[in-house]
């Protein structure tokens, strides 16, 4: 992976999530979309996560068994520590 494309993917997943909730200030936003018309990478991201959401919004809750609860909340808790220091 080059330099240029974990550049492109830190500033997609920092800056996503307020992308799409049309949070982020204009002039921001503005910049992320000339950089996902410019980025076919970024752009096929930015696609995946559309249609991801799209996916999971179609998807019925249900009640997770409380063994495969626990060893989520156990992945997670490791990752973040992990990622933390």
């Amino acid at each position: 992976m080059s330099h240029d494309e974990k550049t492109c993917q830190e500033l997609v997943l920092d800056c996503l999530l307020d992308f799409e909730e049309g949070t982020m200030p204009e002039a921001d936003r503005v910049e992320l979309q000339r950089h996902f018309e410019m980025c076919p990478p970024c752009l096929n991201f930015l696609t995946t996560y559309r249609a991801t959401g799209r996916t999971l919004k179609m998807l019925k809750p249900r009640e997770i068994p409380p063994a495969l609860a626990e060893t989520v909340i156990v992945f997670v808790r490791k990752r973040c520590k992990k990622e933390g220091g």
